[in-house]
């Protein structure tokens, strides 16, 4: 069993989300000074900062997340939720209070759960847990 790395999962979404935009927006119908355009940049530049290991991340995704929630909420739902609760901070504020919870009562499982923790399985099970 591979042990749970949030960083790396978080990647993951981002990345699957890059592509998502990439198809919403393609490149080629893009005014490089649309707001469209400056949000696939601000994501590309995420990703890299993210995997550099810079500290400047968090705060980085907490901006891109809150330009996101803002002026594309409809394309939010097409993102994993786990991206918010790895940024935190802000981002929460685009979580409800229900499932802040379960995101914690998740963090609290996977402290004490030690090397066999199985991530999908509890967290399948905190959230259909309704």
């Amino acid at each position: 069993m591979q042990v749970y790395n949030a960083q790396h999962h978080t990647l993951i979404l981002l990345k699957d989300f890059l592509a998502f935009l990439q198809q919403a927006f393609p490149s080629d119908s893009l005014d490089p000074s649309s707001d469209e355009a400056a949000l696939i940049e601000q994501l590309q530049a995420l990703i890299v900062t993210m995997e550099n290991g810079a500290l400047q991340a968090t705060y980085d995704g907490q901006d891109w997340l809150t330009r996101l929630f803002r002026n594309f909420p409809n394309l939010t739902p097409h993102m994993g939720r786990e991206v918010l609760w790895y940024f935190g901070g802000d981002a929460l504020h685009f979580m409800p209070d229900e499932e802040i919870s379960k995101f914690q009562q998740l963090e609290d499982a996977m402290q004490e759960g030690g090397e066999d923790f199985d991530y999908l399985a509890t967290k399948k099970a905190i959230f259909q847990n309704s």
